[in-house]
């Protein structure tokens, strides 16, 4: 049989860690409007995209939906994995699937792993360099239960060093660009110099000896592929796509293995669409006689590297300085206006470092007092990161788990001394993030990934002053006063700490104090809430007090006291705490039903010694929340107006609308706001909201009364509900293999576009598709009349 050459196409999914460090959690970022945050911009351009890629005919009909996953060779950061796998448990369910697919059909899976917080290997300490690599095994092994066999390097930055450590924890392979080769010989054969890659042939792996003894091997990817990829427009045409690769295929009888690496939300995020040419791609890479979709753990596997390769140290795919990008001023930049400078990136790296040196020593002193080898529970200590807690598991279930893990390694320690452990171990993971390459990628020290590192680092001193007793803060923004930015506004390093950073930090009572304000209890971002107490209404006025006791799931801190909030109705309820228990009730009904506004003021902030806090002092997020709440209870203050305004004015509207006059915006903005809220309450009613597109329901009622009046109201409150109500109903159908259930369906989805109800199809379609593809239900006329009001190309659309 002849041979077929290898092509793999290798997608590095990554997104920095986003979190803030004192909630943990991703919160809104204005800049990625009109999406929450920028993981959630590029999960809905890309990632989930990808799990079910759409191929369209000529007509724009669905021909095809691929998982590219599957044909993927890809590495999926841990950080990013982390944020993928609660937002969306399918998607993630499906890259473990395609994993495992892989493993299948080629006999070797096609996920490898990643250095844990994408920190710059070569630029790090030996021991960092290990843990990343600890910590990305880990996560690996986590997310798709088999050990790896290659790791990706962030932004393929490699040194020996880095080698050895991926090769003493078993990884077989990393993946380089071509420029990282420094020579190459033949086996038995002389060194041959590749000097930036030059006369380098990429199609056959190599391996390169550590000084250990041991060996790894090294794939390198095809350098002016990848470039047209992401730069030259490769991505606007899959056939082109596909042609590129196998034009460049050696034909000979040796194994060869082509690969490309590029970002991976280079398919779809970076090129819109780019997801679709990929899965045509694909499709015609896998109809090539004399070549073959695979892996680099696949090929390796059957073909082992025979050529030999020395590594250009100190280098990277994405700097032409080496590794100058993430120390100095070396010109490789990315946004920014053409005269700013990246003269900050040194003195920000020196901060930092000095930040470690500090960090490490007292991680070291202070946690020799509890375990025989600190940095090897560091090792371990990934594990913490991946326990999994539903949001209503209590700070006890919390405290069992992770005092149980200690144990290996500590014995039984005390509460004290468990929080202190704990918090040590969180500093060191504060303080690994501070080091995420993108804080250095871009052109000024005032860019949001900066800020991030540096909350990290913030962060980090906190932890530093709370479990070793040292105060680093003051030395870090002396450092980063020497970190010249480019903006009239952010002048240093130390302006973009004062003014981006500062304010996000908070305390555990700012945290306590936000849940009262919230009214939160249980699960709030990373800590648990226990609050009980009561309230004391006054018409538009109202107090609420409570005892409650707040923990942070990460270390264990825990708070105990008492809060009040007083509220007014508007946004400007204030909050106030103590460390004491709370008053008597006679003592608060006297003070708040039987005394002024004044004097009342003045007996909260007796009583409660500490604050005040108010609603601007609330995460985003909350702000968010507390403002739409409030807008909403105006609105319902208001309906019984828009209510009596619409009835006194039925008659006029009618007859305006016969005289073809539209009604004035007051008498429309009445309107709006009523039948937005009868719609609303339809979806809430009815037990099955797709009934309501039956004849003569409710809803056709509602709107023949709307529209006499010459009024459309919007359905879009109808959607969401019911898109999984159709969703479900259509899985039940497949399932039962139901024809007159899919009959029913078609008539259902008819009734959608002639009202125009704007309903997401993207999971109703991978459905219909799961069952074209299955031949379920005999195919019947109904399903492939579903299918193509779906949008997809049925045999009778494309024969007629």
């Amino acid at each position: 049989m002849q041979l077929k050459h290898g092509i793999c196409i290798h997608a590095h999914f990554y997104q920095p860690p986003r979190e803030d460090p004192w909630l943990d959690w991703v919160m809104r970022d204005p800049s990625a409007a009109p999406y929450h945050d920028w993981n959630e911009c590029v999960y809905e351009q890309c990632y989930k995209p990808n799990m079910a890629a759409r191929l369209l005919g000529h007509d724009n009909q669905i021909v095809y939906i691929a998982n590219n996953y599957r044909c993927l060779s890809f590495n999926v950061g841990p950080t990013l994995h982390s944020w993928i796998d609660k937002r969306d448990p399918e998607l993630s369910r499906f890259i473990a699937e395609a994993d495992s697919n892989a493993v299948e059909t080629f006999g070797q899976g096609g996920a490898i792993a990643q250095a844990y917080s994408h920190m710059i290997m070569p630029l790090a300490s030996e021991r960092d360099i290990r843990t990343q690599a600890v910590w990305g095994i880990s996560d690996f092994v986590h997310r798709f239960g088999r050990s790896p066999k290659g790791m990706w390097l962030p932004e393929t930055a490699v040194d020996t060093r880095t080698l050895e450590a991926l090769a003493s924890l078993g990884i077989e392979f990393t993946i380089l660009a071509p420029h990282q080769c420094a020579a190459v010989r033949a086996p038995e054969g002389e060194w041959t110099p590749t000097p930036g890659g030059s006369g380098l042939d990429v199609t056959r792996p190599y391996f390169t000896r550590l000084p250990s003894g041991r060996t790894i091997s090294l794939v390198f990817y095809y350098g002016s592929i990848a470039h047209d990829i992401a730069f030259g427009g490769l991505l606007d045409n899959g056939d082109f796509f596909a042609d590129a690769l196998l034009g460049r295929l050696p034909r000979d009888g040796e194994p060869r293995l082509l690969m490309i690496a590029t970002d991976g939300e280079t398919y779809g995020h970076h090129h819109r669409y780019g997801d679709m040419a990929l899965a045509r791609a694909v499709q015609r890479l896998s109809d090539s006689r004399d070549s073959v979709m695979t892996n680099a753990a696949a090929f390796l596997s059957r073909f082992p590297a025979r050529w030999e390769c020395k590594i250009a140290e100190d280098t990277s795919w994405s700097c032409a300085h080496g590794l100058e990008r993430w120390r100095s001023a070396c010109g490789c930049h990315t946004g920014g206006e053409p005269n700013w400078h990246q003269a900050w990136r040194g003195p920000l790296r020196d901060a930092l470092d000095r930040l470690r040196e500090r960090a490490d020593e007292v991680y070291e002193r202070q946690m020799k007092r509890y375990c025989d080898d600190p940095w090897l529970l560091r090792d371990a200590a990934v594990k913490l990161y991946l326990m999994d807690f539903p949001r209503d598991a209590s700070i006890e279930d919390v405290s069992a788990r992770k005092r149980g893990f200690l144990a290996k390694f500590c014995g039984d320690l005390s509460c004290d001394d468990a929080r202190r452990v704990l918090t040590l171990i969180e500093m060191q993971r504060m303080r690994m993030f501070m080091y995420t390459s993108c804080g250095w990628f871009f052109n000024d020290i005032s860019g949001i990934e900066t800020r991030q590192i540096l909350a990290y680092a913030l962060r980090a001193s906190e932890y530093m002053r709370d479990a070793g007793g040292v105060s680093a803060e003051a030395d870090l923004l002396s450092d980063l006063k020497k970190a010249p930015g480019n903006t009239a506004d952010y002048p240093t390093g130390y302006d973009v700490m004062m003014k981006a950073v500062m304010p996000q930090r908070r305390s555990i009572k700012d945290v306590a104090a936000a849940a009262a304000l919230m009214s939160e209890n249980r699960a709030y971002y990373s800590y648990r809430i226990k609050s009980g107490g009561r309230a004391y209404p006054s018409g538009d006025m109202g107090l609420s007090v409570a005892r409650m006791s707040v923990a942070d799931t990460r270390t264990l801190e825990g708070w105990q006291g008492s809060s009040v909030v007083l509220s007014t109705g508007g946004l400007d309820d204030v909050c106030r705490l103590t460390d004491k228990d709370l008053p008597s009730q006679k003592e608060i009904w006297r003070n708040f039903y039987t005394g002024d506004l004044l004097s009342t003021s003045r007996y909260i902030e007796s009583a409660f010694d500490q604050g005040p806090w108010h609603f601007r002092d609330l995460p985003k997020d909350d702000r968010d929340i507390i403002a739409s709440l409030r807008t909403k209870d105006a609105e319902i203050d208001q309906m019984e107006y828009a209510e009596e305004l619409l009835a006194d004015n039925r008659r006029l509207l009618v007859q305006l609308d016969m005289m073809g006059v539209s009604a004035p915006p007051f008498l429309q903005a009445a309107a709006s706001l009523v039948y937005e809220q009868k719609m609303r309450g339809l979806a809430r009613d009815i037990p099955d909201i797709l009934d309501l597109l039956k004849p003569e329901s409710s809803l056709e009622v509602l709107l023949e009364e709307a529209r006499g009046m010459g009024l459309t109201p919007g359905l879009s409150a109808l959607a969401p509900a019911m898109e999984g109500a159709f969703h479900d109903r259509l899985m039940s159908a497949r399932g039962a293999g139901d024809r007159g259930a899919f009959e029913s369906l078609l008539s259902v989805w008819k009734k959608v576009c002639d009202l125009k109800i704007d309903i997401d199809r993207w999971r109703i379609q991978n459905a219909i598709w799961g069952i074209l593809v299955r031949g379920e239900a005999d195919l019947s006329p109904a399903v492939l009349g579903l299918a193509g009001a779906l949008g997809f190309a049925t045999p009778a659309r494309t024969t007629g």
